[in-house]
């Protein structure tokens, strides 16, 4: 018994280290996430993110996690939750000195806006500053990638001719670049403005045909199909349908590996369309059943390209198995060879099992202790949560007793004080000047302090607590917190067209209020920028960033007030998430994600 002991402990050591030394070694795989992004597999990308937080990586990898994790959401067309990562990367790249990759952040970010229909002089805001550094660096290629995103960002029916103009500057800059990567792209894009937007596919066929030269230089067969399905829909528009018909053809011979099935559909699809403007309704008929079966067989290759893999597997190793037999019978002397090594592989199974089965009974009584742990420091937090909605609470009804009492009591006291006094002036008859100056003086005090009582009685009615809602009183709030010259606070609000509840909107009122309290006591920023987002009913997101002097979030002590920790635990008890990036010397961002 002792012996299997010591030979389970040594097997669990290499086990071990084996283990460590994969985890230890494994570092983000960029290659493996643009990858993914090219094939659209954005949740994966995102599930992949998640699963390197929680290893130690560097500050620049962390960035670039940032910008992908802004790219997959982006793709999936959810540009309200890309903008904070990419808002977020930027500031890390320029932490990091790389201001180049922070400034092509600007072009994302200008896209994300365009398509989430922002004012388009808030994104333009963006693309500004990117020409801007460009011209400074003295950078070509910037400048060049500069022009052709902005004219891809204007292809549409009120800024085509500033697009074309766009991507004309774009082509004269390239000939002294000579980049040809992005020559495709340029001549590409410019086809799509002229065909879908200015109506004019003949001059869309001429750049198509130049692309052409290139991508078949480049032998990319992806890139080829792409550039012939374009022409045939740029002849479709010419109403040469039949020329439209032969460029497909020939698109649909060329083989390609990735997406041959889905691009398969497609030209079928195309065909179906231009066989039917050409009235041959037979040839149509074809091509659409035809479309729709490979459209039905994406799923059924697959599961078939599986099974035959196991096929072919089982087949060679049962080729294998008889060369073996073959082998053995010719060369007895091998048996015993083949014999130990089946005997030790039986030891090493039964060892395997032994150890899966010790480590089962192990994982078990460890859950047991882990989800009574849990329940306990459940009970904990739910009693810590208790007590600070009971703070809440009570500090916002001790506001409201503060000005009734200040209102009710000392602001009539004040009044009816001011009034005897002002009688009393004007009864005494003879005044000298200095009586006259003490008077006056009096008088003046008793104004400021009777304005001051009005002044403070009327938080009762700050923010949501009066009718006007939560975006009118976080309004009010960065005016008066504002000083000129010293700190500008602005308010950035998308989406908030409907009131919250209340109890919400209190909560959210005051945790902003004492986030900016902080900043003013604390961060020596000189501009503060409030970002309140509202995804339709769903969730609430709130950013507030400074250019402030940043603080190390692990050593930091909550002021008087709300708190940062109890801001963070009112949050999750609410079910959102609290997340603070502050780089010393480099400012404090603060994102919160509240479901409503």
């Amino acid at each position: 018994m002792s012996t299997i002991k010591t030979h389970n402990k040594k097997l669990l050591l290499l086990i071990f280290f084996f283990t460590s030394s994969c985890l230890f070694a494994q570092n983000p795989n960029f290659n493996t996430i643009k990858n993914l992004l090219q094939e659209n597999k954005n949740q994966e990308v995102l599930a992949l993110i998640q699963s390197y937080k929680s290893k130690p990586i560097s500050k620049f990898d962390a960035a670039q996690l940032t910008f992908y994790m802004a790219k997959a959401y982006s793709n999936e067309n959810i540009e309200e939750k890309a903008l904070p990562f990419y808002y977020l990367s930027k500031k890390q790249y320029l932490a990091l000195g790389k201001k180049d990759l922070a400034m092509a952040i600007n072009l994302q970010i200008a896209y994300s806006m365009s398509c989430y229909q922002y004012d388009k002089k808030r994104y333009q805001y963006y693309i500004d500053e990117y020409m801007a550094y460009a011209k400074t660096s003295k950078n070509d290629t910037l400048l060049l990638n500069g022009l052709v995103d902005i004219a891809s960002l204007k292809i549409n029916d009120q800024e085509a001719q500033e697009s074309l103009r766009l991507f004309q500057k774009a082509i004269l800059l390239n000939k002294k670049i000579k980049n040809n990567t992005i020559a495709s792209t340029i001549y590409n894009n410019i086809s799509v403005l002229f065909n879908e937007v200015l109506h004019r596919p003949d001059s869309s066929l001429f750049y198509l045909k130049k692309n052409e030269v290139l991508v078949l230089a480049r032998k990319n067969n992806s890139d080829i199909k792409d550039n012939l399905i374009n022409q045939a829909a740029a002849y479709s528009h010419l109403k040469q349908y039949q020329k439209a018909i032969e460029i497909l053809q020939k698109a649909y011979k060329i083989k390609q590996t990735n997406f041959e099935l889905a691009y398969n559909a497609d030209i079928n699809e195309f065909l179906y369309l231009n066989y039917k403007d050409l009235k041959n309704y037979k040839e149509a008929l074809l091509r659409f059943e035809l479309s729709k079966q490979f459209l039905d067989s994406i799923n059924e290759q697959e599961q078939k390209k599986i099974i035959t893999e196991i096929d072919t597997k089982y087949k060679t190793k049962e080729k294998e198995l008889e060369n073996l037999k073959l082998k053995t019978t010719i060369q007895n002397n091998k048996i015993i060879i083949y014999s130990t090594i089946g005997l030790l592989f039986i030891i090493i199974v039964i060892g395997v099992l032994y150890y899966k089965n010790f480590c089962k009974k192990e994982k078990i009584a460890a859950q047991e202790k882990q989800i009574e742990t849990q329940n306990y420091e459940k009970k904990l937090k739910d009693q810590e949560l208790l007590g600070i909605d009971l703070m809440l609470e009570s500090q916002e009804k001790e506001r409201q007793n503060i000005a009734n009492e200040l209102h009710d009591d000392l602001g009539s006291m004040l009044a009816t004080l001011k009034l005897n006094f002002q009688n009393l002036k004007r009864q005494k008859n003879e005044i000298n000047i200095q009586e006259n100056k003490l008077y006056e003086k009096t008088d003046t005090l008793i104004e400021e302090a009777y304005q001051k009582i009005r002044t403070i009685s009327h938080l009762k009615n700050l923010g949501v607590i009066g009718t006007e809602g939560l975006l009118v009183a976080v309004n009010q709030m960065a005016e008066k917190m504002s000083i000129l010259g010293k700190i500008n606070f602005q308010v950035f609000p998308f989406g908030l067209d409907q009131r919250l509840e209340n109890t919400l909107e209190v909560f959210i009122f005051r945790m902003i209020q004492e986030l900016c309290t902080n900043t003013i006591k604390h961060a020596n920023a000189t501009e503060v920028n409030i970002y309140l987002t509202q995804d339709g009913n769903n969730e609430i997101n709130i950013i507030i960033e400074d250019n402030g002097k940043g603080f190390d979030k692990n050593n930091s002590v909550d002021s008087e007030g709300i708190g940062l920790k109890s801001i963070e635990k009112k949050v999750e008890q609410l079910g959102g998430t609290f997340t603070i990036d502050s780089i010393l010397t480099k400012g404090t961002t603060i994102v919160i994600d509240l479901p409503i």
